[in-house]
């Protein structure tokens, strides 16, 4: 039997980096060479992986079900030599820089490596690399979703 009422069964906001919906999702490792906190854009070059900076985006960061220690900030992060699961198609949630809306268009954060809506004036950004499946204000956690190939 099909769960009638999705909603019902999980929270709507999971966590910073945790995959953020029941549809279809691929995740890719690599190795870490400088931190990754959770939900962050990451790139890869020569099979490293590090925040996005200049390079290529590559996709985000997944949350681990743990952290190794619990500190005020629950910050999560991956640290160099450690294997980062890195969500190539999917939605996930992240944290973004400014107000986005629901339908918008993401980029990326270059200075950050979060995420804004296309229509930034920021210059420290990417191309186009998804869309928004959530309204929120600046600092919050939105869902986003990406397909790379």
């Amino acid at each position: 039997m099909s769960i009638p009422t999705g909603q019902e069964y999980m929270m709507p906001e999971l966590g910073l980096g945790k995959i953020a919906s029941y549809q279809r999702s691929q995740v890719d490792s690599a190795a870490v060479k400088k931190d990754i906190n959770f939900g962050q854009a990451v790139q890869v070059i020569d099979d490293e992986a590090s925040p996005l900076t200049t390079g290529d985006f590559y996709g985000v960061a997944v949350a681990k079900n743990y952290v190794d220690e619990y500190t005020d900030d629950k910050a999560g992060v991956y640290k160099p030599s450690e294997a980062v699961p890195v969500l190539r198609q999917g939605t996930i949630t992240v944290i973004v820089d400014e107000d986005v809306k629901s339908g918008e268009k993401a980029v990326v954060n270059t200075a950050t490596s979060n995420f804004l809506p296309s229509t930034t004036a920021k210059t420290t950004k990417t191309e186009v690399i998804g869309v928004f499946k959530s309204t929120t204000s600046s600092d919050g956690l939105a869902k986003l979703e990406i397909n790379l190939p």
